[in-house]
């Protein structure tokens, strides 16, 4: 107990980060992979060659490096306490708290995890790599200049010269946090400095130090930066079509954090006036309530987010028993990238024409304050998967130009580049990925597949897939509708070579609901499966169009009883429904008949494409 007493702080430090990455591990483990797999690390120098052409590459190659680690989400999250705890100390060295205000070191640490953890669909499209780690790093340099700032002597402008060469050096390796630290310098300047003109020479020194440098690096050192961003490197732009300026907030509240402590900063501890106890507990108590309620406002929790996430993770791994009970897990409406990646899953082992309407449809929005679209967070997976490839390897390499090239895009183009027989493209992918920290297996087993391509009809993620090569070898556009697109081009589609191929061009048409070519591949299918048995849902959309047509040949047709008759229950109640808007009608049959391709036929050709 009493070495508790002792080493208080301590432990409350490191309570704090066991209950930060408890909840971390337990419920976003799947969006750390996903962090990770959008990121992208060589263990080269020319990578950080690379990285060291825009000002703050040295920071962004450093939090490009720890967020590998995020493969391992154990692993990953463990490094990132370890550099919040680090961050606490130095927080509690350079500004000399006090024990007793150990709760005032969480602060930084609450508001870093806020801003990692209310990005939502921001991880598809932000263009700063390594951010997860970027903001933590970057805030810890700051403190430890901070520290170093205080230690030196007070005398031959030796501050002012510290101020200049932090803008000199810090903002080409570190970006803005350099320049912050250098304001902060000067800002600090007038709490230490018993000269007044000690504390102007330290404020002209930072003025002019973020005034000149940035713009020379503009003008000499760098070729790849925006004017309009130089103040800003290695901040996260939250900008699409329009700014989100709310995004900044937690930066704007970080800032805040060291602004306050430096003006409350007493040379003299002596000067301060011990708080009376029962006011310092109530401050202590409200803060940390302040804290936890904030930490989960802020978290993103939305449904449909965390299940598009879960299911690409087990899409990753060939788990596809693992993508339908995700599927059916979900309780809100889904968004059209869970409805395809289910329908993958199903037709992976063999149970799309039977289940898929067991299970939750629709077309909800994604909880984005953008114009979010299923194209940007499973349309390269999805062009795999349907084979496809022309279209996956042109959307990977758009997206990469656009936000930066992520691991997956190279797994996904190496994939492309093996199925096509295209060996010295394949070789380049594979070569890179090679030199990753933990895709070197993954790239062995491709390099092995590409030089025995007889192996890949073994191969769990590829050999479905082969079926899938049917299509013309053209590239047209797809307008952004991936989904439309996709399940337009099976329902045109003549090729009859392969039955995986055929039945997903006859699945394809319950989707486009076009008659004609449903009657096409139903006879096609039915043909190659003489003895049956043909899945309900083939048998609901024969009857159904059977009977839209009046085709006196469809009662002769050995359907199911139920068919039948859950199809003479629908005609019976569907009517009473005449006129009404479309979600009343939802609301209404979905109870009923939400498991049949009547109620999808019926209630479900307005769905909006996200």
């Amino acid at each position: 107990m009493k070495w508790v007493q002792k080493h208080l702080t301590i432990v409350i430090r490191i309570v704090a980060l066991l209950v930060i990455a408890g909840a971390l591990l337990l419920f976003e483990s799947d969006q750390l992979w996903k962090v990770q797999e959008k990121n992208l690390f060589f263990c080269t120098t020319f990578f950080l060659r690379e990285q060291l052409v825009v000002p703050g590459g040295l920071l962004t190659w450093i939090g490009r490096f720890f967020t590998q680690f995020l493969y391992y989400p154990w692993l990953g999250v463990s490094l990132l306490c370890a550099w919040w705890y680090l961050l606490m100390s130095l927080t509690k060295r350079t500004f000399r708290i006090s024990d007793r205000w150990t709760v005032l070191l969480l602060i930084p640490v609450v508001i870093l995890l806020i801003s990692n953890m209310d990005m939502g669909y921001w991880i598809y499209v932000l263009k700063l790599k390594g951010h997860f780690f970027v903001t933590t790093i970057g805030t810890t340099i700051v403190v430890a200049l901070l520290w170093v700032f205080r230690r030196i002597p007070d005398q031959y402008c030796l501050r002012a010269v510290c101020i200049l060469l932090t803008t000199i050096i810090g903002y080409p390796l570190f970006g803005i946090y350099g320049l912050v630290a250098a304001l902060l310098m000067a800002l600090w300047s007038w709490r230490l400095s018993a000269h007044r003109m000690n504390a102007i020479a330290c404020s002209v020194a930072a003025v002019a130090g973020v005034a000149a440098v940035p713009l020379f690096c503009y003008r000499f050192v760098y070729y790849q930066t925006n004017l309009v961003n130089i103040l800003w490197a290695e901040l996260p732009v939250f900008i699409t079509t329009e700014e989100y300026p709310a995004y900044y907030i937690p930066y704007y509240l970080l800032a805040l954090f060291f602004v306050i402590l430096i003006v409350r900063y007493h040379v003299d501890r002596q000067e301060v006036r011990p708080m009376k106890k029962s006011y310092y507990l109530a401050c202590q108590a409200a803060l940390t309530i302040l804290m936890v309620g904030c930490v989960y406002h802020f978290w993103m929790k939305d449904e449909n987010f965390h299940h598009e996430l879960t299911m690409q993770h087990h899409i990753a791994r060939c788990d596809w028993t693992g993508v339908l009970e995700e599927a059916a897990a979900q309780e809100d409406e889904p968004t059209r990238s869970i409805v395809m990646m289910r329908n993958i899953a199903l037709s992976r082992i063999g149970r799309q024409g039977d289940d898929m309407f067991l299970y939750k449809n629709g077309s909800k929005m994604y909880a984005a304050p953008f114009m979010m679209r299923l194209m940007l967070v499973v349309g390269p997976q999805v062009y795999y998967q349907y084979g496809m490839l022309n279209y996956c390897n042109r959307l990977c390499m758009e997206i990469g130009v656009l936000f930066g090239f992520g691991v997956e895009d190279y797994r996904l183009m190496a994939s492309c580049a093996l199925l096509n027989g295209d060996k010295p493209l394949a070789r380049k992918y594979i070569g890179a990925l090679r030199k990753t920290l933990f895709y070197r297996d993954w790239a062995e087993k491709a390099e092995t597949l590409l030089d025995h391509p007889e192996l890949i009809a073994q191969d769990a993620e590829r050999e479905p897939i082969t079926h899938m090569l049917h299509y013309k070898n053209s590239l047209g556009g797809d307008q952004g509708n991936t989904e439309r697109f996709i399940m337009t081009e099976l329902a045109n589609s003549t090729d009859t070579t392969d039955p995986v191929f055929q039945e997903q061009c006859l699945l394809a048409t319950l989707w486009t609901k076009n008659i004609n070519q449903f009657w096409y591949h139903f006879k096609e299918y039915a043909l190659r499966h003489p003895r049956g048995p043909i899945p309900r849902y083939y048998q609901e959309a024969a009857y159904l169009y059977g009977r839209k047509e009046r085709r006196p040949e469809v009662e002769a047709m050995p359907f199911d009883t139920s068919v039948k008759e859950s199809f003479r229950r629908f005609m019976s109640v569907a009517p009473n429904y005449y006129n009404e808007d479309m979600e009343v009608v939802r609301q209404g049959l979905y109870p009923l008949f939400g498991d049949t391709y009547y109620y999808d036929y019926y209630a479900m050709k307005q769905l909006p494409e996200y």
